[in-house]
Parts: C-alpha cells; structure tokens; sequence
C-alpha cells in the first residue's frame, strides 16, 4: 500500500525531483522500521510487526497528502499549515477516543448516531470527486482548467486522507491501549 501511493504522490500532479527526495526518504524509513522495531522489541516479535503496520498505514495516508502540497509548492506557509493540520489529526483521534463517547467506535448503543457523519464524510466525497467515473472528471477537467481540477481534485484527496489518518489512529488507539492488546 506505501509504494502505490509513493508512486502516486511522485507523478501527480506531475513528477518533482524535490519531492522525489522526501517520498524516498519516508519509503525508506519505513523499509528500515521492520528491523529497528525488531531490535526494540526481540521478545515480543508480534508488537513490533503490529507497530509496523500502524506505522505504514500512516505513511499510506501521508503519501496521499503529498498531491496537494505539490499544487501548492510556491507557499511554505500553506504547505506547512497543512502539514500540520494533518499532525493535527493524528493527536485529535487520541484526544477523541479519551473522551467519554468517543466519534468512532462509540461505547453506549445510544450514542451510535454520533458516528454517522463520520462515516458518511467519504460517501461526501467520493460524490464530490465525481465517483470515479472519468467521463465526468475528464469533462470537469476540460471545462475549468487543469490547474484548477487538480487542486479541487487534491483537496479532496488530502480530505480522505485526513479521514484514513484518524480512522486509522482511532483504531489503534482502541485496539492497542483501551482494549491492552499489547500484552497479547
């Protein structure tokens, strides 16, 4: 799953060598953490393979941020700001599955409806990004501009995968420290 998306992040919206640099350098980081988390944990072979799985979902969902911050390569501000935005996501998941009726994965029946408009957020854009259907996206590429298509189309790449990050937080969250499945 990283390297599809390393290798979408590379060429979309077209290829940089900048950016070639930063996608190869957390591709191999996460090619070295197998064998650094094995040597972290040699009694507990099971923990380190779960932290690498964990650690490569997340990157999954970082290489699918990389094509907005490509369209906006001329401003670090914003870059930075997005950056942090999707940091941001990542704590906010940990600080939502403290609380007492967390978003994603509520404890009590009666509060099950809190979670859906968290799952209907990718229904949302699946319909703005015109469901995969290229007819339509080649027809919207045409009638607005390629520069204009690729950041709508960016934004609501970088959208879903704020979405994935804290999906994916929340359920390690719960499954790793709520639920104690490290000592499993």
């Amino acid at each position: 799953m990283p390297l599809f998306t390393a290798v979408v992040a590379l060429l979309i919206p077209e290829y940089d060598q900048q950016y070639f640099k930063w996608i190869a350098a957390v591709f191999v980081l996460l090619l070295v953490l197998p064998i650094v988390l094995s040597y972290r944990f040699p009694a507990n072979k099971e923990k380190a393979y779960r932290l690498t799985i964990m650690y490569q979902l997340y990157a999954f969902t970082f290489f699918a941020a990389f094509p907005l911050l490509k369209v906006l390569k001329g401003s670090i501000v914003i870059q930075l700001l997005l950056v942090g935005f999707f940091i941001g996501i990542y704590f906010l998941a940990r600080f939502d599955q403290r609380t007492e009726v967390p978003i994603l994965f509520p404890d009590s029946d009666k509060r099950k409806w809190l979670a859906i408009p968290f799952y209907a957020v990718p229904v949302l854009l699946a319909i703005f990004s015109f469901g995969g259907n290229h007819r339509v996206t080649r027809r919207f590429f045409e009638t607005h501009g390629y520069d204009f298509s690729m950041t709508y189309i960016s934004i609501i790449l970088y959208l879903f995968a704020c979405w994935l990050l804290f999906l994916f937080s929340s359920l390690a969250y719960k499954s790793f420290v709520k639920e104690k499945r490290w000592e499993k």
